[in-house]
C-alpha cells in the first residue's frame, strides 16, 4: 500500500493537471478499509433462523490507520495507539457472548515491539499481574514465521506453559500453521491447513502486525480469527489435523461462503454448521466499506 501511495504522488508532482483523478484514487483507497462489521450467530432449524449473538462493530482511522472500533450496543470497544507509525499499544474491554447467559466481562491488553525493518518481534499481555503472557517472532526466511507464545510465572520467572506456531506462507496467503510444543525435542500436535480464493481479503488491508498481535480478535467470523487473516485472498477451506509421530489425521473441515462486491471485497461471509436433525450453527460477518 505504501509503495502505492507513493506512485500516485509521484504522478501528482508530473501532472498537477491530475489533481481531480488523484482524490478519486484517494476516494477509491479509503473504500477498501473495513467501515462496519456485523457478525451474527443463528441456529438454523428446518429453516427457521434464531438470532443468538450479534455485534454490529464500527471503524475509526486517523491517516489511514485504524484507531479504534467498537460495537454499536457497547459490547466491545478496542483503542489502538501508534509510535512512529507502528502500532504500539492495543487495548480491548467487552463482553463475552453478549447476548447468551453467559454474560462475561472481558480485557485485553498489548504492547507491540517491533525490529529495524519494522516487523513484530513481540507481543505482550499486560492485562494479568499474576502471569506474564507474551509472544515473540521471529523469521527465518520470508515465507515462515515462527510465533512462540509463553506463560510466564511473576513470582519466580519460571516458564510454566510455551507453545509455537509455525506460519508457512505461499504467493501471500498463509498455506498452513503447524503447532508444536516449545520443548526440546519439540513435539507437533496439530497442523492446519487453508484454501483460498483470488479475491481481497479485508483484514490484509487493516494492518498485519495488528493481526499477527491478536489473531484471535481478527475481524472476521469465529472460524477464521486466527493467522489466516494476514493473507491477501479469502480462505474458502480450512482444513483442521491432529498429528501423531508426525502422521496427520484429517479432524474437521470448514468450508466458507462470500457474496462479493464489485470490487472484489466481501460484503458477506458466511458458515454453516450442520448437525443431525437439519439444525445447524450459521455464523455470518457481513462488511461495509
Amino acid at each position: 500500500m505504501k509503495k502505492y501511495l507513493l506512485g500516485i504522488f509521484f504522478i501528482y508532482l508530473l501532472s498537477c493537471g491530475n489533481s481531480d483523478n488523484l482524490e478519486n484514487e484517494n476516494v477509491n483507497l479509503q473504500n477498501t478499509k473495513i467501515q462496519t462489521l456485523t457478525i451474527q450467530d443463528e441456529e438454523i432449524d428446518n429453516g427457521n433462523a434464531t438470532l443468538y449473538e450479534k455485534l454490529d462493530f464500527k471503524f475509526e482511522y486517523a491517516q489511514n490507520k485504524l484507531i479504534k472500533v467498537w460495537d454499536i450496543h457497547n459490547n466491545y470497544t478496542e483503542n489502538l495507539s501508534y509510535t512512529n507509525n507502528l502500532i504500539t499499544n492495543i487495548n480491548i474491554s467487552g463482553y463475552s457472548y453478549p447476548q447468551l447467559s453467559n454474560h462475561l466481562f472481558f480485557k485485553v491488553k498489548r504492547n507491540l515491539f517491533y525490529d529495524n525493518n519494522q516487523r513484530i518481534i513481540k507481543s505482550e499481555a499486560v492485562e494479568s499481574p499474576n502471569n506474564y503472557r507474551y509472544t515473540t517472532f521471529e523469521y527465518p526466511s520470508a515465507n515462515i514465521i515462527v510465533a512462540k507464545n509463553y506463560l510466564q510465572n511473576s513470582f519466580d520467572g519460571s516458564i510454566t506453559w510455551s507453545q509455537k506456531s509455525i506460519i508457512y506462507l505461499s504467493n501471500g496467503n498463509v498455506e498452513k500453521v503447524e503447532i508444536w510444543s516449545n520443548t526440546i525435542p519439540s513435539i507437533q500436535s496439530s497442523v492446519t491447513k487453508y484454501e483460498y480464493d483470488q479475491k481481497i481479503n479485508p483484514n490484509h488491508s487493516v494492518d498485519i502486525n495488528r493481526i499477527l498481535a491478536l489473531p484471535e480478535y481478527s475481524f472476521n467470523v469465529f472460524e477464521l480469527q486466527d493467522y489466516s487473516q494476514i493473507s491477501n485472498n479469502n480462505v474458502i477451506k480450512k482444513m483442521k489435523y491432529t498429528v501423531n509421530n508426525t502422521v496427520e489425521s484429517l479432524s474437521e473441515t470448514v468450508n466458507v461462503h462470500y457474496n462479493y462486491q464489485s470490487n472484489n471485497l466481501p460484503a458477506t461471509i458466511y458458515l454453516q454448521y450442520n448437525y443431525s436433525g437439519n439444525t445447524g450453527l450459521k455464523v455470518s460477518a457481513i462488511y461495509g466499506y
